[in-house]
């Protein structure tokens, strides 16, 4: 792993979005929001996603000019779809437009239809939590089948991520996690670096429990839903609650779509404390409660309880401070694309 200026990769990620075809302004915000899942150390989900952008653009799978279309409307909802815009573009335009709603009705909820991939969920918190704003988000990929339903061996639901953003008196709390025992991006990058899975989260064809990624990749298994093989019915619960909220809500289900298109269906619910008990009241008992449980005692020799976010807003601190860490597979990856374009990639510190 190498370091790099902040700066210096977003300059490099915006000039190459706008060499495929992004205008400047929504290359600006598609670069910007890769960095800062790899500022949150998700890094499978930051600048690792740009080549995949990159020939999206190039090859017209990703639609590089227009708007989203809005569905319908109502005083506090609003289905729009995107026709295949950059998914962190037009996620982050329905995070802006849903806290706006909330500050106006108390609750802005957004389902957008047809998004192409959003990558890091956990990128789009602070747009709402900086503003005083609770936001709740969720994805899926219906065209996507990769876990299986608890006591099932079939692959049906995509990943489907979770994401909350919650503003406290001190640091926001921000949740990022997923129905599934694992996401597709650590799964891959295990298999490609020739790796063992950290638990055995994959499931055969013929039900063994495994570790191997290649299980997953090479002969068709599938990845457990949250709580594996005892209590997988919890992660197969969330999987079903949010196949409803991100796809069904906007006529984007995954019984409905065919082809191989990463398209994204994405829910969006802000909630302006404003309108309940108050911004000051809410922010300050989360806090406390975020405190008590930092507090909260530990055995022996193990770390103190972090909250949500602690971890990645400590690691963002550090890397705007002193660089971004990059794996040489990332920087492989895109080096063949900055040469075709004609963009040089910053030099490490």
């Amino acid at each position: 792993m190498q370091r790099y200026r902040y700066t210096d990769l977003m300059d490099f990620s915006a000039r190459l979005l706008e060499c495929a075809g992004l205008a400047p302004e929504c290359a600006e915000t598609v670069g910007s929001l890769f960095l800062e899942a790899d500022l949150l150390g998700y890094s499978t989900h930051g600048m690792q996603r740009l080549p995949t952008n990159v020939e999206w653009l190039l090859s017209g799978e990703t639609r590089r000019e227009g708007d989203h279309t809005v569905v319908s409307a109502s005083r506090s909802s609003e289905v729009w779809d995107a026709a295949f815009l950059p998914g962190p573009w037009i996620t982050a335009k329905a995070v802006d437009r849903a806290c706006d709603i909330a500050t106006t009705e108390g609750t802005g909820t957004l389902v957008v239809r047809r998004a192409q991939h959003i990558a890091c969920l956990a990128s789009y918190l602070e747009r709402a939590t900086r503003r005083g704003i609770m936001v709740m988000i969720t994805a899926s990929t219906p065209t996507e089948a990769v876990v299986v339903p608890h006591g099932g061996l079939s692959r049906v639901f995509s990943c489907n991520p979770i994401a909350a953003g919650i503003p406290t008196d001190r640091d926001p709390i921000l949740i990022d996690t997923t129905a599934a025992m694992s996401a597709l991006g650590p799964l891959n990058r295990s298999y490609r670096l020739g790796q063992t899975l950290p638990v055995p989260l994959i499931i055969s064809q013929d039900g063994r429990i495994t570790g191997d990624p290649a299980e997953f990749v090479e002969r068709g298994g599938g990845i457990l839903p949250i709580g594996g093989t005892e209590q997988g019915y919890k992660g197969f619960s969330l999987a079903l609650l949010t196949e409803a909220l991100s796809g069904a809500l906007g006529g984007f289900g995954r019984t409905s779509q065919s082809g191989d298109s990463e398209a994204n269906g994405v829910f969006v619910q802000a909630i302006d404390p404003a309108h309940f008990s108050g911004r000051a009241s809410f922010e300050r008992e989360m806090g406390r409660l975020a405190a008590l449980c930092r507090a909260s005692a530990v055995a022996p020799g193990h770390d103190p309880v972090r909250i949500p976010g602690d971890r990645s807003l400590a690691r963002k601190r550090d890397q705007l401070e002193n660089g971004v860490g990059l794996i040489d597979t990332i920087v492989d990856d895109i080096l063949p694309w900055a040469s075709k374009l004609g963009c040089s990639f910053p030099t490490p510190i």
